[in-house]
Order: C-alpha cells, then sequence, then structure tokens
C-alpha cells in the first residue's frame, strides 16, 4: 500500500506561511471559501494539495496551535476566534470541537465568557490531587478501584468527567496484568485447557467467561491464579473493553460502579482466530501502512474495501488493529505486543 508523502521542505515551507496567515488575520476569512485561490489550494483539506498537508501535521503539531490560541486568549478560544485553517484541520482531526479542547487540555468553557487559563491551571492541579489518590487506592486495593471505594473523588470530578473510565484512563490506572507460565498442570487441568482452546477455535475468537462452563472456569481460575492467567496457558488474552467503566457514571452510589458483564462485544477488543488468507494478508497491509506512518492508521487511512472487510472479520476497526498489536493513536511499537498469541500447553 503506497502511502504518498509530503516532502519535508515542502511542509516546512506551509508551515511558516499558515504561522503568518494566522498572525497577521487570526479571526478574518474563517470559512475556506472566503480565502483567496491561492491559499485555499494551498490549505483546504477538502481540495488534493490542502488535505496532504493536513496529513502531514501530527495531532500534537495541530493541538499545540490551539494551545497557542488559548495562550493568547487567556482562555479557551471559540471556533469563531480561530483561524479557518487550523479550525478545519482540528474540527476533521477530533470530530468535535470540545474534543479538540479536551485533548489539548483546555476548558470545553471556551470563549469571551470561559475559564481563563489561570483557574484551568488550578482546576487542574486539584484534579491531579485527586487522581493520584486514585491511584493510590488502586496500589492499595491491588485492583482497579469502583466509584464505591472513593465516593469523594467521584462527588469532587463529576463536572470534569461524565464517567469513571474516563477517570481511570486519566489516572493511567490499568487492569493486572500479572502473566506467567505454569509447567506441573496435571492431566485434568490439561483437559480443560484443551476445551477452552477447542471452545475459541469453534467461536473464532476468545470466549467471554459467560461462554465456559462455570465449573470448568472456576477449576481454572482456582489453579491459575486468575481467568486471565488461564487464558495465558494456551496463548490468549480475554476479551477487553477499550474503555472499562465506560458505562459507570461517577453519581456516587453504592453500586454505582458495579461492573455488569456483558455478553455484546462491540467497544471491544479480542484474538480473532480461523482468518482467511485474504484477511491476513489486509491485516499485513495495515501493518505496512502502520510502519509507514510511524502510528495506527485511522479509518480514512485505510482504502475503503479493505477497511470495510476488515471491520466484518474482526468486528471493529479497533479490533483490526488490535490483531497487529496496536491501539487507535498509537504508535508502532519497536517490538512485538505484551501478550502475543502464543501456545504453551501441547496440541495432541
Amino acid at each position: 500500500m503506497e502511502l504518498k508523502k509530503l516532502d519535508c521542505n515542502e511542509r516546512n515551507r506551509k508551515l511558516a506561511w499558515l504561522d503568518r496567515l494566522e498572525a497577521k488575520q487570526p479571526y478574518d476569512c474563517n470559512r475556506a471559501a472566503q480565502a483567496p485561490p491561492e491559499i485555499r489550494d494551498a490549505f483546504d483539506p477538502s481540495l488534493p494539495e490542502g488535505r496532504l498537508f493536513y496529513e502531514s501535521l501530527s495531532d500534537e503539531e495541530l493541538l499545540d496551535r490551539l494551545r497557542a490560541a488559548a495562550k493568547r486568549l487567556g482562555r479557551s478560544p471559540a471556533q469563531k476566534e480561530m483561524f479557518w485553517v487550523t479550525l478545519s484541520y482540528l474540527r476533521l482531526r477530533f470530530q468535535k470541537w470540545p474534543y479538540a479542547l479536551v485533548r489539548a487540555n483546555l476548558s470545553k468553557s471556551a470563549g469571551s465568557g470561559g475559564v481563563s487559563l489561570e483557574r484551568q491551571a488550578e482546576e487542574q492541579k486539584r484534579a491531579e490531587a485527586l487522581l493520584e489518590s486514585v491511584r493510590e487506592k488502586a496500589r492499595e486495593l491491588g485492583r482497579i478501584p469502583h466509584p464505591s471505594d472513593l465516593p469523594d473523588v467521584c462527588a469532587a470530578l463529576r463536572k470534569r468527567y461524565r464517567r469513571w473510565g474516563d477517570v481511570l484512563n486519566a489516572a493511567g490506572v490499568r487492569r493486572n496484568q500479572s502473566q506467567h507460565i505454569i509447567t506441573d498442570f496435571d492431566d485434568e487441568t490439561r483437559a480443560l485447557l484443551e476445551q477452552v482452546r477447542q471452545t475459541a477455535y469453534r467461536l473464532g475468537r476468545v470466549p467471554l467467561r459467560s461462554e465456559v462452563d462455570e465449573p470448568v472456569r472456576s477449576a481454572l481460575t482456582a489453579r491459575c491464579g486468575s481467568w486471565r492467567n488461564a487464558l495465558f496457558q494456551i496463548g490468549f488474552e480475554p476479551v477487553a473493553h477499550l474503555r472499562p467503566f465506560s458505562g459507570s457514571g461517577l453519581e456516587g452510589r453504592k453500586d454505582a460502579g458495579r461492573k455488569r458483564h456483558s455478553k455484546s462485544l462491540q467497544d471491544c477488543t479480542y484474538q480473532v482466530l480461523n482468518l482467511s488468507d485474504e484477511t491476513k494478508q489486509e491485516l499485513e497491509q495495515l501493518r505496512s501502512l502502520a510502519k509507514a506512518l510511524g502510528r495506527a492508521p485511522r479509518r480514512d487511512e485505510v482504502p475503503p474495501g479493505v477497511r470495510k472487510h476488515l471491520q466484518s472479520a474482526c468486528g471493529s476497526f479497533a479490533n483490526a488493529l488490535y490483531q497487529i498489536g496496536l491501539a487507535p493513536d498509537q504508535t508502532v511499537p519497536n517490538q512485538q505486543k505484551e501478550g502475543s498469541p502464543r501456545v504453551i500447553l501441547d496440541k495432541k
């Protein structure tokens, strides 16, 4: 899959040009249609030359321009206060203006009545202290804390985050990934592991807990220390939500964070088995594109036919990326993903 890139010198020339345009008239000509033809051709992302320049810019480069505007204004900028080129790029990359503001660590309260940067910094400092308390609780409990474990934190962060999963993500709290190889299984345990493996290949993916008989699951969990480690023995990772606790709010009720395990695979990552030769080839194309970009490709960077087939075969585009060891917005790793498929239990 050939990837067209903008020449480095041309990219630098356009960056300097964009800097001059923003400095000269940051509020004028806020629509592409009003721009002089030579500027529109060079920067409009709906046109070939402008699209090429847009794709050469990283998320952080775009967010830095948003932060620079906020610094100049002393608060989060409204859309009408942005130069049309930067505005169109940010909206195209992050879909909605509030999403771009959040990614730039700016308040969604924008415009002339918005929160000042000084006050935002104070609020951020308070939020960081609360997030540290989440990390401390995770270390204390040895697991991911529920909202009911930290009701005061929930109350304090309710205006900043909508879901408990957002809080966990901001705090950098992850599920315990402890896994280790066990070599002294008895015949009964080996037979149970083989039963789980056969179920996986019958389904074409790693089974959910509910898809494995409870006595089998309980016996393997007791022997291996966790269901995750049991699956690790046969080269699998459990089905995982992209955003854990995404359905749990910050209401502060005792049962607010209780995770209800669902049979739905929507918004999940999991290993896909029994891949066709066509799907394997398309995953290699995706891997090559990621290597060329130095990061996980976005949906619009993958040929539509390939993307649609991978979404169908893998359940979602995010899960297609998972098959090659990447997550959306992740840079290409230097080595194979930890926990990638391996077979510890010999097939009979």
